[in-house]
């Protein structure tokens, strides 16, 4: 499932940082003293380089248009300019040593040596994955000076395909949430609204890409991780299926909902890591045996007699917004429509009208967000309940 967005409670406020229809991968605005460069300004200048897409910066690093050096100058200065605003990413490595593994990847270019689409690119893996010789603490004063001595399998991948390490993005203790706060490192703000929340586990990945200081970003999802912090910082979260990133851990024979995946502001950037992410690895028996080249090819695709499912309410069991019950009604519409033109139902019609309408067209184009976590947690739940009471009409 790719995640654009959430929906917006009516009585939520207004956000004008948003507007009324954002464009997946628009520029965040954060305020006087902060600012995201324009691209334009100089030929693969700095403000071209954290401008582009994946794709397009792959391509000019593998022909050699713009050194790994140039495009590692660019990040760091502009994370340098833009992190201490929404803290997502943390444990940033030093200058000079990132740059001398830059210009490695720049000595190897011209010998005709390329390691991947990766190479050259910086990376910051999620606070959850032991990255070699960097704190890896899963949001956790437990794991405050914890420096793991061998990667994970995804990011020894991430390393193979030529990215460097910089250091990590920001996530909820142990993950466990979904708003993006610590004990360790405090708390990720969104991109648009640093007010708000950047949602979670991934929050530091969404917010960094959102804020263009990574090029694309790794996560994990067990019940929304990669998709909420996308919807509300406007970029793509792809929850895999499991297995289909191979992942070592202790129970490998206890299948888990939890999975890893890759974060974009595109779909074919997505595509791209998770051609680097995804693959067969023995020392995860549930792993699935397919080549990952299936995700290097053509996105096209014609879904015509494509099945489409979204889950019901459960019999109201499970309460749900306007919008969500038209979609249903058009879904149901449709599947009328279709048995009237084999010559059966006649006489049904599809439902929903203006009113319909009005809902999903808020549905598709609305964004929401709570407000960052700071408050005494008796204060929270009552704000929770009461906030649920309100949109539920309870």
């Amino acid at each position: 499932m790719v995640s654009i967005g959430t929906e917006t409670n009516e009585r939520a406020p207004n956000r004008t940082s948003f507007g009324s229809s954002l464009p997946t991968g628009a520029v965040p605005e954060l305020g006087e003293g902060y600012s995201i460069p324009q691209a334009g300004a100089t030929k693969s200048g700095p403000a071209d380089i954290v401008m582009m897409d994946a794709a397009s910066l792959e391509n000019l690093i593998r022909s050699r248009r713009v050194s790994c050096v140039e495009v590692m100058t660019a990040y760091l200065d502009h994370i340098d300019n833009l992190n201490p605003k929404v803290n997502a990413i943390v444990a940033l490595q030093d200058r000079p040593g990132l740059l001398v593994q830059a210009r490695d990847r720049d000595a190897q270019l011209a010998r005709g040596e390329s390691m991947g689409p990766l190479h050259g690119f910086p990376q910051a893996v999620k606070d959850m994955q032991p990255v070699k010789g960097i704190r890896s603490t899963s949001g956790s004063p437990i794991l405050r000076d914890f420096v793991p001595s061998a990667d994970s399998i995804m990011v020894a991948r991430l390393r193979n395909a030529g990215a460097i390490i910089i250091g990590k993005t920001n996530t909820p203790e142990f993950g466990l949430g979904s708003h993006t706060y610590n004990p360790v490192y405090g708390s990720t703000r969104n991109a648009y609204d640093q007010s708000r929340s950047a949602g979670g586990s991934s929050g530091g990945a969404a917010v960094a890409l959102a804020l263009r200081m990574l090029p694309v970003a790794d996560g994990s999802d067990y019940g929304g991780s990669l998709r909420n912090p996308a919807g509300w910082n406007n970029v793509f979260g792809f929850r895999t299926s499991s297995g289909r990133v191979p992942r070592d851990a202790r129970d490998v024979w206890l299948p888990s909902m939890s999975v890893l995946g890759p974060m974009a502001r595109n779909v074919p950037d997505l595509a791209m890591l998770l051609s680097v992410q995804a693959g067969f690895d023995p020392r995860d028996p549930l792993a699935i045996e397919q080549d990952r080249a299936i995700f290097q090819q053509r996105l096209e695709r014609n879904f015509k007699g494509t099945p489409v499912a979204w889950a019901g309410d459960f019999k109201g069991y499970t309460p749900r917004a306007r919008s969500h019950q038209c979609l249903q009604e058009r879904v149901e519409g449709l599947r009328i429509d279709r048995l009237r033109r084999r010559g059966s139902s006649a006489g049904l019609s599809a439902g929903g009208g203006l009113e319909c309408g009005a809902a999903l067209a808020q549905l598709a184009t609305r964004r929401r967000s709570f407000r960052v976590l700071q408050r005494p947690r008796k204060a929270r739940d009552a704000e929770t309940r009461s906030d649920f009471r309100n949109r539920n009409g309870t």
